[in-house]
């Protein structure tokens, strides 16, 4: 009876024991797709991945088998994404198509994403190639410097429609004359030498290459905690811990 009652203990004590140590357990490793050839795993996924699977904050959408993601008000085409380099390439959904002659789904400075709106995305990827496109209507066509490239499916007789390309930099108010007005603008990531006065050809090409973004869950919850991220070492560019607390 004793034997019977020591056997009973042990297999209670075990089963508490190991339950124990399997909450423990991280979650598993989840791995999704939308069709369109790119992996989704920690920390994104998709709306109808397990709970267990990703984190909510960094949440895609799949659309006719292609990865959406929303930022800030405007759609984006998710073109590629780096778990080693914690980077995330984004192409505007009214840019996808070759040739697609339109304004981009919503206006993005790369001024915007250089000041940190967003905790999840701390910045751009690399500087020397990132621009900006702006978009400018004018009422008249002797506009000096900023008619570089005509948007010929957005001109009319009396409205003009022009892509002005600058650096990281928005145009201010003194670069745009009193018969102009910026209507849009969009980061473009292009590792290519942009002349000065680019073709529209040219233009649809910085369009279609979209702009790369960092990201890092670290850095989110860092600033949640009202705290500074910084990075890691000057060996790991694009990995952020809490700064310390001093």
């Amino acid at each position: 009876m004793e034997k019977l009652v020591s056997a009973l203990v042990f297999l209670l004590l075990f089963s508490f024991i190991n339950g124990t140590e399997s909450r423990k357990d991280p979650p598993p490793i989840c791995s999704s797709s939308c069709g369109d050839s790119l992996e989704i795993r920690y920390p994104f996924r998709l709306p109808n991945d397990p709970f267990t699977c990703g984190d909510p904050g960094f949440e895609l959408r799949c659309e006719n088998n292609k990865t959406i993601m929303n930022f800030h008000g405007g759609l984006y085409y998710v073109k590629g994404i780096s778990y080693d380099d914690h980077t995330i390439q984004l192409v505007d959904v009214n840019f996808s198509d070759d040739g697609k002659c339109s304004l981009p789904n919503r206006s993005l400075s790369t001024d915007e994403i250089l000041m940190a709106i967003d905790d999840r995305y701390p910045g751009l990827v690399n500087f020397t190639y990132s621009y900006t496109l702006n978009y400018v209507r004018c009422s008249d066509s002797s506009v000096g410097s900023v008619n570089n490239s005509m948007v010929p499916c957005l001109t009319r007789n009396s409205s003009h429609v022009y892509v002005n390309v600058t650096n990281w930099s928005s145009l201010t108010s003194y670069d745009v004359p009193k018969t102009c007005k910026v209507i849009a603008m969009a980061p473009a990531f292009y590792e290519e030498s942009v002349p000065v006065n680019p073709s529209y050809e040219t233009v649809l090409k910085m369009q279609q290459s979209g702009f790369q973004m960092v990201w890092s869950v670290e850095c989110r919850d860092c600033r949640a905690k009202g705290r500074g991220c910084v990075y890691k070492s000057a060996d790991t560019t694009f990995l952020f811990e809490c700064e310390k607390e001093y």
